[in-house]
């Protein structure tokens, strides 16, 4: 009975957490105690788990998963498992069932016997209380083998969970937005190309989760992965590795587990000694003649970061191979008009755009596309940029 009481008021904590609106996706340590490093049991588990002893004769123990981490496959004898999810999100897979998504509440009694593993999501950390209950004599754990990636990535990511817990609100923005709006836009832009601004259209309004969800599905729909890697990699250039990393790392995630081996054959054209060179060039053919003097342009104190748009945005990520010239301009548009307050920057690319072809009925199919995912007010803001441009100003 100690151990059910202690169970009641735990739940009733998570309740009132809830209630507060303080739960979050993301772990609150001063919450939930994250604990110690899980060593002793480290080679069963695929990524790092924390233990945090609560006390109690049934060995209650809060689990802290980090995103993608789970337990091999095992199997407790002549016991039963309790678990007891208190933050972010999780999975319980138990052989020959449906998984079972698990949120701050949910409640799960393995049975004997039964073969199964727990984690967290791809993109949450995940606590779970665990205890065991009607141990018999001779009770024991069986460790096996791993959950393979390619089997845990077939799992959607919390995100995706949304489908089950808001259903209703899915229902009418994949409607939308997979539905009316590509009906709208479907004679300018192909699946692929719709797909590639999409992924650089997430990167530059930070969408990581509905990036991870809608990678699998844009390399369905025809993008390479080294175009995926481009993107990505040219998107440091208007984003920021600050921005950039946890993109690049979710990439690296939805490849291995498609089997894709890394690094992927090197894109690169340019050496440290011809890359300004070639970056002018570059700059040329997107803009015009007169970007043939605009690296040693502009004041004194500055005039080094005229330099670097055209040897290192330019010259490091326009000159490689893997992208064309006309669709990475496109792409430049779409991380610009995502993430917004840089328009100035966007009517260069819009001219940019224009210059090498893209013309504005594309760029207006690109933003209707991405509106779903960037919201109105930054769709206008670069239908207006869009408009400027085609007037002059």
């Amino acid at each position: 009975m100690k151990i059910i009481t202690t169970i009641i008021a735990l739940l009733m904590a998570v309740a009132n957490i809830q209630a507060q609106g303080t739960m979050k996706e993301n772990v609150d340590f001063n919450v939930w105690p994250k604990g110690e490093l899980n060593t002793a049991y480290a080679k069963y588990f695929i990524g790092n788990s924390y233990l945090a002893p609560l006390g109690g004769e049934n060995g209650l123990v809060n689990v802290t998963f980090e995103p993608r981490c789970r337990n091999n496959w095992h199997i407790h004898h002549k016991s039963v498992q309790v678990l007891v999810c208190v933050a972010g999100h999780g999975w319980y897979v138990e052989q020959g069932k449906a998984p079972v998504a698990m949120h701050p509440g949910t409640v799960i009694a393995i049975p004997a016997e039964a073969k199964h593993w727990h984690g967290a999501a791809k993109d949450s950390w995940f606590q779970h209380l665990t205890y065991m209950t009607k141990v018999e004599e001779g009770a024991s754990n069986e460790w096996l083998e791993p959950v393979a990636d390619a089997e845990y990535d077939k799992l959607p990511a919390s995100s995706a969970l949304l489908s089950h817990t808001d259903a209703e609100y899915m229902q009418r923005f994949d409607d939308f937005a997979f539905g009316e709006v590509v009906q709208q836009v479907k004679n300018r832009l192909d699946d692929r190309t719709r797909y590639i601004c999409y992924l650089a259209t997430l990167l530059g309004c930070q969408g990581i989760d509905t990036y991870r969800e809608l990678l699998p599905e844009a390399l369905d729909k025809g993008v390479t992965p080294v175009e995926v890697k481009e993107i990505v990699y040219q998107a440091t250039a208007y984003l920021g590795m600050g921005r950039v990393r946890p993109f690049l790392t979710a990439t690296n995630q939805v490849l291995t587990a498609r089997g894709i081996a890394l690094p992927l054959a090197s894109q690169q054209t340019t050496t440290a000694q011809t890359r300004r060179e070639a970056g002018t060039e570059a700059q040329v053919a997107c803009f015009g003649d007169s970007m043939h003097q605009f690296w040693q342009s502009g004041p004194e104190d500055s005039r080094h970061i005229n330099r670097w748009l055209a040897a290192n945005c330019f010259g490091d990520y326009y000159t490689r191979t893997g992208l064309d010239l006309k669709m990475r301009e496109l792409i430049t548009f779409c991380f610009l008009a995502a993430q917004g307050g840089c328009e100035p920057q966007l009517k260069g690319h819009i001219a940019g755009n224009l210059h090498v072809g893209n013309d504005k009925d594309m760029l207006i199919a690109v933003i209707s596309a991405n509106l779903p995912f960037i919201g109105y007010p930054r769709t206008l803001n670069a239908l207006s940029c869009i408009r400027s441009v085609e007037a002059g100003k």
